[in-house]
């Protein structure tokens, strides 16, 4: 068939219970009888309708012999049709997907193969195609005694009924049923015209296997079987099962009256124990009992016995599971760890998460600046022994020296790892009497120290250790906590470089501002600087205020666009320039173009906004003031009567253009008068939608009249900050002057 269309289908075709219901149905129809061609045909009517709509099982003996057997579609033409499309395509040179089954192992899924065209069909085998209406089909391997002996197909020509991954599971499950109950029929022909054959085969096979009289004696037993009660086959044959010394032959006796009573066969039974064949290891199994029928079909002759030994299965399913814990715990530890930068607070929710489970005690050690260890996190399924572990700590300290223990593993880097603590190992390593009372209260049976490593630096170690629960920790938990160590290690590392990082970006920060406003006779001054985020940036406004002669001073307030490293070096850029240009004669918008020019000159792709203001002493007790703006909103003046004003014209940005349009605006302040200097983040404070904007922000300063600076910078803070959810989106500065009365 052509090759499918993978879509998503709401729901497998078998629900989990009806596929229960119908192994265990077909185990009773397929154990029922062994003859061969009887088999075949029941595993292909066992799944029509109920699981297909069409079945073809397709066995390949290794005499070069074929036999095909299908559940007969209604229509024989279309019968007929599918046959020779299979047929046809087992004999061209690329083969047939029944073929590739047989020859991998591996089963094919078509999930959706609704509309699909075929380029080798005929017209008539499509238009037949087209009638059947196939909506998918799976194809496994029949597979038996490690060995693939044909393969089974299912095919869906029913509206809705399309097969899933777990459809294919339980097919390769129903296939491997089939395959033993049809390879246990050939095998069973076979014996009867050799019973030697029938020897070998049984001797050879990799489960065990018996037959049983109607008495409960061994007439036939293999070597894997044999291996199983550890005894020699010899030692069986003649024997009651319940003679035979282990708890299988008390299982097999009390499963044989069962099947010789009811003449149906027992499917599966569980069974574990300790067995002479391994003694000290609790082995598990699962053990089939069927009754052998005679001849005539009728007469019980005995019970034929399977068991397999699945203890490597169950470790291997238990290993899964617990695989799939670590991935989960990780997943969770993970999350934590980056979660917050307080690595102390973070570090004790890891250690409280990891116990009890997969570990009774957890303690988290960092090393400290002098290299000495420091418990920063200790659980403990226990939370008595905890002061036991508090007063070793405290009374017997890590040994700088000692080659084991946590100071040993941050030093070398490589985890320490003890499968099992014995009390031998104590008395030999620990001389003090009273540390070593201490330890042995905590009952310790394993352990693991693994180093906290990040960037090519330890930043301590993690301990897990086993107590209460008397687990014995193996290489997969030592993975476990070397992952867990470094995720922590990581997470320390970014914890200190961010906080080094915040230390820096405050430290460069407070150094771009002035560090206070100087005193300017006839004027009150107020400025704010409020930063976003969590100061982990180096934020782009800036305001300032210096003398540029005896009788006038200079005010600014700038916004560099970015943030970091490059955004303050424009800002250092800027505010030195400009109190270098201001210094030269000339109106405010000349200082301006000065900085344009240096801007340019440095070669940056950042540009900046800024308002300068020249303020002087006036006659009649006020203030001039010369105002120019590059790309910044004009500043707020509030009058005295509680009139705003918005002197000057935003101009063009700075370090964008040779020469940018810059405008000079001259005004009188007078007694009473406020002037608010401010950048665009206090503005554009508040949701997207609905910002503070521009008369939100005049309406808030026309009711601050007779106000003093700091007042008025409070004000517009705590609008700012109420404006929206949450911190600023932008940094905010703020520069207030107001004409002493």
């Amino acid at each position: 068939m052509a090759d499918p269309t993978t879509r998503t289908i709401p729901a497998p075709v078998v629900s989990a219970r009806e596929a229960l219901e119908f192994l265990t149905r077909a185990g009773f129809v397929l154990a029922d009888s062994l003859d061969y061609e009887e088999t075949l045909a029941r595993v292909v009517d066992l799944v029509v309708p109920q699981i297909a709509d069409w079945c073809g099982v397709y066995i390949a003996d290794g005499d070069g012999t074929e036999r095909e057997i299908t559940s007969r579609h209604a229509d024989p033409d279309l019968e007929r049709m599918l046959v020779e499309i299979r047929r046809r395509r087992r004999e061209a040179e690329d083969g047939s997907e029944t073929l590739e089954v047989l020859r991998s192992g591996r089963s094919i899924l078509a999930t959706d193969v609704t509309g699909t065209d075929a380029s080798d069909l005929t017209e008539s085998q499509r238009a037949g195609v087209a009638r059947l209406g196939p909506r998918s089909y799976l194809i496994v391997p029949l597979r038996a005694r490690g060995r693939v002996i044909g393969a089974l197909t299912l095919l869906s020509t029913r509206e809705g009924r399309h097969y899933r991954d777990q459809d294919l599971a339980f097919a390769e499950t129903l296939g491997e049923r089939f395959a033993l109950a049809i390879d246990n029929a050939s095998l069973y022909e076979a014996a009867e015209r050799s019973l030697g054959l029938l020897d070998t085969l049984i001797a050879t096979a990799p489960v065990g296997l018996a037959f049983l009289d109607t008495d409960r004696r061994y007439v036939r037993v293999n070597e894997a079987l044999a291996a199983i009660n550890g005894r020699p086959v010899e030692d069986h044959v003649g024997r009651l099962v319940d003679e035979v010394p282990g708890p299988l032959g008390e299982q097999l006796a009390g499963v044989h009256r069962e099947v010789i009573t009811a003449r149906e066969p027992r499917l599966e039974r569980e069974g574990s124990g300790e067995t002479p064949g391994a003694p000290g290891d609790t082995r598990h199994w699962i053990s089939s009992l069927t009754p052998v029928r005679g001849l005539d079909g009728q007469t019980v002759i005995g019970v034929g016995v399977t068991v397999i030994d699945i203890t490597e299965r169950r470790a291997l399913l238990q290993a899964e599971r617990d695989a799939r814990l670590r991935a989960d715990f990780l997943a969770r530890a993970g999350g934590i760890l980056d979660s917050s930068l307080d690595f102390e607070q973070t570090l004790s929710n890891v250690a409280n998460i990891a116990v009890p489970e997969i570990a009774d005690w957890c303690t988290v050690g960092i090393l400290d600046e002098s290299g000495r260890m420091r418990e920063v996190a200790t659980a403990n399924v226990d939370p008595a022994k905890r002061a036991v572990a508090r007063e070793l700590s405290e009374r017997f300290p890590p040994d700088p020296e000692s080659p084991t223990g946590t100071l040993a593993v941050a030093r070398s880097g490589e985890t320490a790892f003890v499968r099992e603590i014995t009390d031998e190992m104590l008395v030999a390593g620990i001389q003090d009497p009273d540390q070593l009372a201490l330890i042995r209260r905590l009952g310790l049976r394993s352990a693991i120290i693994a180093p906290m490593t990040a960037g090519g630096r330890t930043s301590g170690t993690l301990t897990l250790a086993s107590a209460e629960g008397g687990r014995l920790f193996d290489e997969a938990d030592v993975q476990l906590a070397e992952e867990l160590a470094r995720r922590a290690g990581v997470s320390i590392e970014n914890s200190r470089l961010y906080t080094e990082r915040t230390r820096i970006a405050h430290t460069l920060q407070v150094r771009l501002l002035p560090d206070r406003l100087p005193e300017i006779p006839g004027v009150v001054l107020a400025a704010r600087y409020r930063a976003a985020g969590e100061l982990n940036e180096v934020g782009g406004d800036f305001y300032d205020v210096f003398p540029r002669s005896e009788s006038e001073w200079a005010l600014v307030v700038g916004d560099v666009s970015g943030k970091g490293a490059e955004a303050a070096a424009i800002t250092a850029l800027a505010r030195y320039s400009l109190r270098t240009a201001a210094m030269e004669e000339g109106a405010p918008s000349e200082a301006l173009r000065r900085l344009n020019q240096a801007m340019l000159g440095d070669g940056t792709s950042q540009f900046a906004t800024v308002v300068l203001a020249y303020i002087s002493a006036a006659a009649d007790g006020g203030l001039d003031v010369r105002v120019a703006l590059g790309g910044h909103p004009p500043p707020l003046v509030l009058r005295a009567d509680g009139g705003i004003e918005t002197p000057g014209s935003y101009g063009l940005l700075l370090g964008m253009l040779e020469d940018p349009a810059l405008h000079d605006r001259s005004l009188a302040l007078h007694r009473g008068d406020a002037m608010l200097l401010y950048t665009d983040g206090v503005t554009e404070a508040g949701s997207r939608d609905r910002p503070l904007g521009e008369h939100g922000l005049r309406d808030l300063v026309s009711r601050l009249r007779e106000r003093e600076p700091e007042q008025i910078v409070d004000a517009v803070e705590q609008a700012v900050v109420a404006a929206q959810t949450g911190e600023p989106r932008d940094d905010i500065a703020l520069l207030a002057l107001t004409v002493s009365r």
